[in-house]
């Protein structure tokens, strides 16, 4: 038995062409590119289903291997969905920080979720997960999220030209860094279009960890998509937020009727600080990373 990947069964189909909507703040006019509206609610599924998808076509995976990976919580929803449309068990390995509402999630599709005891950070989960292939009897299928190139490809052929095609006016798009991989993809996409669009990749202020918001300057594991980034010049603009900052953004966001996560307001903060500094006031997207749902429980 095998799949076709052109008929890959259940949410497969309704992963990307995600909405880019307007709000106006202060005088800007934003586009939020609302990746909770995927099937698992995050701008995961891209990179799931693209790196599932390549571990089919090469033979890696097929019926009876077990899909495993590293994630702070988003990742890990995204392949328990479509892990358990394939027929697969999928076991993840997640920090205990994951929210009350993610771990509902992975357990409603009947995932296994792991507890990472390496140590803090995803890149800890990622050597629990080598040991786990090494050691364990189970066929795994390690997707790899951190170094697989199909991470960053997702979003260099979906979330960039979906952004362009919308919006060819674009002048600023802001996302957060987590793997990078969404926002290595798009500088590429951008890049590769020759659009004079700015990239701007957002990180977390020292002492100020928060979810889908990296922080590398507190310890998180920098990828080889990150360091490609800033190697090429990818990255228009680097900029730091804080907790305080991402939460009076995420109110003017849900004054407006959207339902986002605290990443978004993190990724609005930094592109209201642009804006200023750039004398902008339309062409800004940001990414949304996943929808409000997921920032709740502990």
């Amino acid at each position: 038995m095998s799949w076709n990947l052109n008929e890959l069964p259940g949410p497969f189909a309704a992963v990307g062409n995600t909405p880019l909507v307007h709000v106006d703040v202060d005088g800007v006019r934003v586009r939020l590119k609302l990746e909770g509206v995927n099937p698992s609610g995050s701008v995961k599924d891209r990179a799931a289903v693209a790196m599932i998808k390549e571990k089919i076509s090469c033979g890696e995976l097929r019926p009876g291997r077990v899909l495993l990976d590293t994630s702070s919580g988003n990742m890990a929803s995204a392949l328990s969905s479509y892990g358990r449309a394939l027929g697969l068990d999928v076991h993840v390995v997640c920090n205990s920080t994951i929210t009350a509402d993610k771990r509902r999630m992975i357990e409603r599709f009947g995932a296994t979720l792991i507890q990472n005891d390496y140590g803090p950070y995803t890149h800890d989960g990622y050597l629990k997960c080598l040991d786990l292939v090494r050691q364990s009897d189970h066929p795994y299928c390690f997707l790899d999220q951190l170094h697989n190139p199909m991470n960053p490809y997702a979003h260099e052929t979906g979330t960039g030209p979906e952004i362009l095609k919308d919006l060819p006016s674009a002048r600023l798009i802001v996302g957060s860094l987590g793997s990078g991989g969404t926002m290595l993809g798009i500088g590429r996409a951008i890049r590769s279009a020759e659009h004079p669009a700015m990239v701007a990749a957002v990180s977390s202020a020292p002492g100020n960890r928060m979810a889908g918001v990296g922080a590398f300057a507190d310890g998180d594991y920098r990828t080889p998509f990150m360091i490609e980034a800033e190697a090429n010049g990818l990255f228009t603009e680097a900029v730091l937020v804080t907790v305080a900052s991402a939460q009076k953004w995420q109110q003017e966001i849900t004054a407006r009727g959207l339902f986002c996560g605290a990443q978004t307001g993190a990724v609005l903060g930094a592109a209201m600080e642009l804006a200023e500094r750039y004398e902008l006031r339309d062409g800004i997207v940001i990414v949304s990373g996943y929808a409000g749902w997921k920032s709740w429980g502990s």
